[in-house]
C-alpha cells in the first residue's frame, strides 16, 4: 500500500497495526446501544466513578482508558491533546455539554492504577447507537474498527432489537474476539431472566454463525455479577492475547485491502474523466489551494504589527493551524475528485506552557514556508497521478502496470485472509 501516493490512509492504518501486534496492546472496547449502562460497567471494573453515568448523560465522545499514575487528557480531531481535571470530563463526553460533538473531541484518555489494564490493555467506552443523536453512532461506527476484542452490552429492560443486530453484524467484521454481558438482571424476577437470556443466545449464535456463545447477566449498578465477568475477561485476555490479536489483525487487514481497491476504484473513474471534466476539476482544486494559502497569508499578516516581538504560545498556535491546513487540503481532494488524500496529524500537547521563544516574524515565515510546501507537493503529486499533460508514454505505461500489479496483490491478499478464517 505505501507504494501508491492514493493509499496513505490505508498504508498509515496497517503500520499502526503492525505495531499493536508487535507491542502486543489490546484494545476491548464496550459497545451497545445507548443508555445500556455502558460506562457504569467500565466503572464497576475499575472501582471508580471515572466515567458520567445517570438518567440524562448520554456519552458523546470516546473515552480510551489504560493503565498509569490518575491522569486525564482530552484529544482534539486537530492533533491538540489537552490534560484535563477528572471532575472537567463532562465538558467533553456528554451529549448535553457537547452536542453534536461541536468542540471536535477526538477521544477522552484517561489513565488509572488497575491490574486489570496491566500488560496492555485499553479499555474503551463509546457512544452509544441508535439514540436520536446522529453523531454518536457514526462515531461508535467509527471506533467499532479498532476494536480487538469486544464486551457487547444487552439489557434486560428491552429485548434485542435491529438496531443491535445490525451494530453486532458490522463488528464482527473487526473484532477477535467477543463477550456478552446482559446488564440490569436485578430489575426481572429470575424467570424472566432465563427466558430473556435463552432468547437472546439463540439470536446472537445465528448471527455469529456459531454455537460458542456465553451470555454474562450482570447488574452494573449493583455490581451482580460484575466480577465474575471480570475475571473470565482478565483469564482470556491473558491466555489469548495474541491469539485475539491476530484474528483481529485479519479482519482489519480485510477491511484496509477492500478499503484500497475502492480508492483505487475511485482513482480510475477520475483517470477515465473526459479531458474536459478533469481540467475543470483541476481548476477548481487550484482555485481551492490558492483560497487556502490566501487565507494563510492573511493570518500572518495580521502579525505583521507585532512581527518583532515575543508572543507567548504562538509556536503551538500555528502548529494546530498547520494540522488544520492539512484537514483542509485533504478535504478539497475529496471535493475535487472524490478520493481521500492522508496527510498525517501532528499530536501536540497544550499544557499552557509556552516552550518556544522566537519574533512573530520567524514564526510566522517559518508557517507561510511549510504552507507552500505543503500545498506545491500536493499539486505535484496531483498531477503526476492523475497523468494530466503527462506525453511521456513509457512513465503513463509503467504507473498503470504498477496499479494493476498492486490491485491483484490486493485481490489475492484479501481472498488468503477470508480464506483463513
Amino acid at each position: 500500500m505505501s507504494s501508491s501516493e492514493i493509499l496513505g490512509a490505508q498504508s498509515s492504518r496497517m503500520a499502526a497495526l503492525r505495531e499493536k501486534l508487535e507491542d502486543e496492546n489490546i484494545t476491548v472496547s464496550v459497545i451497545g446501544q445507548f443508555k445500556r449502562g455502558k460506562s457504569t460497567l467500565i466503572n464497576a471494573f475499575l472501582g471508580e466513578n471515572l466515567l458520567p453515568t445517570g438518567i440524562v448523560p448520554i456519552t458523546s465522545a470516546v473515552t480510551e482508558i489504560r493503565a498509569g499514575e490518575h491522569s486525564a487528557a482530552v484529544k482534539f480531531t486537530n492533533g491538540v491533546l489537552k490534560p484535563t481535571a477528572f471532575e472537567d470530563l463532562e465538558k467533553y463526553v456528554n451529549e448535553q455539554n457537547n452536542p453534536d460533538n461541536k468542540l471536535g473531541v477526538a477521544s477522552v484518555q484517561i489513565t488509572v492504577p488497575s491490574g486489570f489494564l496491566a500488560g496492555g490493555v485499553t479499555l474503551v467506552d463509546t457512544p452509544g447507537v441508535g439514540s436520536v443523536h446522529k453523531n454518536n453512532t457514526v462515531a461508535a461506527y467509527d471506533f467499532v474498527k479498532e476494536s480487538d476484542a469486544v464486551i457487547f452490552m444487552l439489557s434486560v429492560d428491552s429485548p434485542i432489537n435491529e438496531i443491535e443486530i445490525e451494530f453486532l453484524r458490522s463488528t464482527r467484521e473487526y473484532a477477535g474476539k467477543f463477550f456478552f454481558a446482559v446488564n440490569k438482571v436485578d430489575t426481572i424476577p429470575e424467570t424472566e431472566l432465563a427466558s430473556y437470556l435463552a432468547y437472546c443466545k439463540m439470536l446472537i449464535k445465528s448471527m455469529m454463525e456459531t454455537d460458542d456463545i456465553t451470555l454474562w447477566p450482570v447488574s452494573a449498578k449493583s455490581g451482580r455479577g460484575v466480577q465474575e465477568l471480570k475475571d473470565v475477561l482478565t483469564g482470556e485476555l491473558k491466555a489469548k492475547t495474541r491469539e485475539i490479536l491476530e484474528e483481529s489483525a485479519r479482519l482489519k487487514t480485510i477491511d484496509a485491502c477492500g478499503s484500497a481497491l475502492s480508492q483505487i476504484e475511485l482513482y480510475w473513474k477520475v483517470l477515465l474523466m473526459p479531458p474536459v471534466v478533469l481540467k475543470g476539476s483541476l481548476s477548481t482544486m487550484e482555485a481551492k489551494l490558492n483560497e487556502l494559502k490566501n487565507s494563510a497569508a492573511d493570518m500572518i499578516h495580521r502579525l505583521e504589527a507585532d512581527r518583532d516581538i515575543i508572543i507567548p504560545g504562538l509556536d503551538n498556535t500555528l502548529k494546530v493551524r498547520l494540522n488544520e491546513f492539512k484537514q483542509e487540503l485533504s478535504q478539497a481532494v475529496t471535493d475535487a475528485f472524490g478520493m481521500d488524500y492522508h496527510y498525517e496529524i501532528s499530536q501536540l500537547t497544550d499544557d499552557g506552557e509556552s516552550k518556544t521563544y522566537e519574533l512573530a516574524s520567524k514564526l510566522g515565515a517559518a508557517y507561510m514556508a511549510e504552507v507552500e510546501r505543503l500545498t506545491g507537493e500536493l499539486s505535484a503529486t496531483l498531477e503526476k497521478v492523475l497523468m494530466y499533460r503527462n506525453n511521456d508514454t513509457f512513465e503513463v505505461v509503467d504507473r498503470v502496470y504498477r496499479l494493476n500489479t498492486l490491485t491483484r496483490t490486493l485481490k489475492r491478499t484479501k481472498r488468503t485472509l477470508e480464506d483463513a478464517k
